[in-house]
């Protein structure tokens, strides 16, 4: 908890950024694919420019195979963060294994159920049936699995996917049908060397339209090039939701003009539309969640946007109430189940927090040689 209120943290992954998960260079010059660099290199620099002072890793250890207890007890001894949301990442065009792969989500599920809400990740790519096979077996495998994770596309300059297909009709009703509620679509941030037209949102609109059972987020809400059509989308559509994945990392680094963003996605949407989530470990969630637990907009923010100050109850519901509400989540029961497990019981014997990135030290003490600074 932070300032008494609970947190879901709404997107979390152990990335795997090691070399060999790289693809390889299609006509076997020996190195990586160059879309596979790119996109390793986009995701090392933005935690470069956008992490908060203290708080970026070393580049060794970016570049590795993040494991699922990493991920866990940064969560949830280095930061307020209650429960979060694990996405398997099926960017399979440039990453071998994906970005993060199934194993990771069941092992987070299996061994902390209390704690972490799975996303199953399918690869529209490979066409409908494939992927309402690879559903179904996921929804199996992962008990808990109430989300979908979905990419425009796999991480391929050349090949993309719209979620209004015709062909994937089938597949949202299988959706329903196995207890999904909440479709995670990444949009706005291309990936890598890839065209922007595919992250835009209007095949989003369209699905949600026809699937109203189901919740849609809209993953990097609050980023440009598509702030004006996500908070009208807001407006319009009851079952679309702004999920702040980096939103919230780069609000918490200082960029004025996503501050300005998130004033408007809540003027026009509603604060109830807002999902917090700080895409940990992408960065580290205990500044990000600090940001974003005491917002507080300008007056020149608030006058230009016609809204009010955010409240202490609209604060609550960014932090936890919001997702809570669409994915029929108990936080009193919630609160009660995470009370005095593993996690708890070392934050009581620690006195809170411990010092950030300190499991990965302790763990991975060799890559922490060049760390660019002190995290506390």
């Amino acid at each position: 908890m932070i300032d008494n209120m609970f947190v879901i943290d709404a997107t979390v992954h152990p990335y795997n950024l090691a070399e060999e998960n790289l693809r390889r260079h299609p006509n076997g010059f020996g190195g990586p694919d160059l879309h596979a660099f790119a996109l390793r290199e986009m995701l090392w620099g933005m935690h470069e420019r956008f992490a908060t002072p203290g708080s970026a890793v070393p580049r060794e250890a970016f570049c590795t195979d993040w494991p699922p207890e990493l991920l866990a007890w940064t969560l949830f001894t280095e930061s307020g963060v209650d429960m979060a949301v694990n996405h398997r990442l099926r960017i399979d065009s440039v990453f071998e294994d994906g970005l993060c792969n199934g194993e990771k989500n069941r092992v987070l599920a299996g061994k902390w159920p209390q704690r972490m809400i799975p996303y199953a990740g399918i690869n529209p790519l490979l066409g409908a049936e494939a992927c309402m096979r690879e559903l179904r077996a996921q929804v199996a495998q992962v008990p808990g699995t109430i989300g979908i994770k979905i990419y425009p596309n796999a991480g391929s300059p050349d090949r993309s996917w719209r979620l209004d297909d015709p062909e994937f009709t089938p597949f949202f009703e299988l959706a329903k049908e196995l207890g999904i509620r909440i479709v995670a679509v990444h949009k706005i941030v291309p990936n890598g060397l890839v065209p922007l037209a595919p992250f835009a949102i209007d095949d989003l609109e369209t699905v949600a339209v026809r699937h109203l059972e189901l919740s849609f987020e809209i993953v990097h809400a609050g980023l440009p090039p598509f702030v004006e059509e996500v908070a009208l989308a807001l407006m319009r559509l009851p079952n679309v939701y702004a999920n702040l994945e980096i939103t919230s990392a780069v609000l918490a680094h200082g960029m004025g003009y996503v501050e300005e963003a998130l004033a408007q996605l809540i003027s026009l949407g509603g604060a109830e539309k807002i999902i917090y989530a700080s895409g940990a470990l992408h960065f580290h969630p205990r500044p990000v969640l600090e940001r974003m637990a005491r917002l507080a907009f300008p007056d020149r923010v608030l006058e230009r946007y016609g809204i009010e100050q955010i409240t202490p109850e609209q604060r609550a519901g960014f932090l936890a109430g919001n997702y809570a509400r669409i994915a029929g989540i108990d936080l009193a029961a919630a609160a009660e189940a995470v009370r005095d497990d593993e996690f708890a019981r070392y934050r009581a014997g620690h006195g809170g927090d411990r010092p950030m990135w300190a499991y990965w030290r302790e763990s991975r003490p060799e890559l922490w040689t060049t760390a660019p600074g002190a995290a506390a």
